[in-house]
């Protein structure tokens, strides 16, 4: 419970500094280069100040994926062994040997959170301009705040995992979308998909729909990750195996897990259906994304893609049977723009932000703590007792019931810009957004 204790104190100690923060009238003062210095400054300070203070000073070592998955993979990596043929993965052939470049820096799980804080620290400024580009410069400066001081990515830094990779990597193929760099773009959403997992595939649609030339950005991410696979494919490499392991796990925080009991009784065992209606969700987020574009000249469809990254995440960790809180870093960035493009005042839009990101990291924590994991909700149930499941469900619902908030919300931007109603930036706005980078 001590662990459980310190992130729900993170999340709020970070979520009042946010909050204090974006009541300070110096907030819209100074240049944009000046504010991205020192909210990338914040952030930094609050992952090192941290990390010294646990991995230093206190001694402790990195927890969760990185002992169990990341350090064996760095190691074989570097032993000479090929991932995916000598030993098994559920990342991407490149991860391993980007792992074994940190481990040969530094022996320790350690390395991984530290590349994690400085990753972050890049992907920052890369956000923080395309929201100036697409929403102006107030939201972007409430945005990246919010973002800075988020509790969540803080305790997902300090745990060394690679989802900020995904989400570094989904930040810099937006902002070369929004200057027209559609090459660049696809190019590094194929860098994301070599380096991460295949769940970095899931904003392709995404920025495809919003591309002025789609093909040329669908060639480059096609062209270059099927180059790479092809590679390691012809070396022996199983390449269907981290889709294979990765489809049978299940975690909380999501639709499926919660209606899993109603499920059963009604006979519905079959792993396929929870699989079908994830992707039926999904897919028809991503038509209604590509009929809100067309009523947009090519140019323009960009603009949608903050908005249109926030509504298919929310839709994966709500209809994804597999959608550990973790993954919602991906985009956490255009979820906290959303957020403060709601119709919100800005007191209830703190709150909201600081009671999300306590339910994003207790809710995990407490499903691991109270031998939740392994276990459907059934048979967790029994396990249990009715009073734990209860309140864990309750957490649970909250949890799901942000989810679709904010989804609804990312709805309504990009309806709103669909329609000409939400004003975005000019392209020499956008210019000046992107070289404060």
């Amino acid at each position: 419970m001590t662990a459980i204790a310190f992130k729900v104190l993170v999340a709020l100690g970070c979520g009042l500094l946010g909050g204090w923060l974006l009541a300070r009238p110096e907030l819209d003062e100074g240049s944009e280069r000046l504010f991205l210095w020192r909210v990338t400054a914040l952030q930094l300070a609050l992952g090192l100040g941290l990390f010294i203070a646990l991995y230093g000073l206190g001694d402790a070592e990195v927890t969760s994926d990185v002992p169990a998955y990341y350090l064996p993979a760095a190691r074989a990596a570097l032993a000479g062994k090929l991932p995916l043929r000598d030993f098994d993965t559920s990342y991407a052939p490149l991860f391993a040997y980007v792992g074994a470049a940190l481990v040969a820096l530094w022996n320790s799980g350690k390395a991984f959170a530290l590349f994690a804080i400085l990753v972050n620290a890049l992907a920052l400024p890369a956000w923080h301009s395309a929201a100036f580009a697409c929403f102006g410069r107030q939201a972007a400066r409430r945005t990246s705040v919010l973002y800075a001081t988020s509790g969540h990515l803080l305790i997902q830094l300090l745990l060394g995992t690679n989802q900020v990779w995904i989400a570094a990597l989904l930040g810099a193929s937006v902002l070369l979308l929004l200057e027209r760099r559609e090459l660049g773009s696809g190019l590094t959403q194929a860098l994301a998909l070599c380096v991460t997992k295949f769940l970095a595939a899931l904003f392709w649609p995404v920025l495809w729909i919003c591309s002025a030339r789609r093909l040329r950005w669908l060639a480059a991410a096609f062209v270059a990750s099927a180059a790479a696979y092809a590679a390691f494919g012809l070396a022996g490499a199983d390449l269907t195996y981290p889709l294979r392991h990765e489809g049978e796990l299940t975690s909380s925080g999501n639709l499926p897990y919660l209606l899993e009991p109603l499920m059963s009784a009604l006979g519905i065992h079959d792993r396929r259906v929870v699989d079908a209606a994830a992707l039926a969700a999904l897919a028809a987020a991503l038509a209604w994304l590509y009929l809100r574009a067309r009523a947009l000249a090519a140019d323009n469809r960009r603009w949608l893609s903050l908005a249109g990254t926030a509504l298919v995440g929310l839709v994966f960790m709500l209809m994804s049977k597999k959608s550990a809180t973790g993954y919602l870093v991906f985009v956490m960035y255009p979820v906290m723009a959303v957020l403060v493009l709601a119709r919100l005042r800005e007191r209830a839009r703190v709150t909201f932000a600081l009671i999300f990101n306590v339910l994003l990291v207790a809710e995990p924590s407490l499903w691991f703590h109270l031998d939740g994991d392994g276990k459907t909700l059934s048979e967790w149930s029994h396990a249990a007792g009715a009073p734990v499941i209860a309140a864990f469900v309750c957490l649970d619902v909250a949890l799901l019931a942000c989810y679709v908030y904010l989804a609804a919300a990312s709805a309504g931007c990009v309806r709103r810009i669909a329609a000409g109603a939400m004003s975005v930036s000019t392209p020499s706005h956008s210019a000046t957004a992107c070289s404060a980078v």
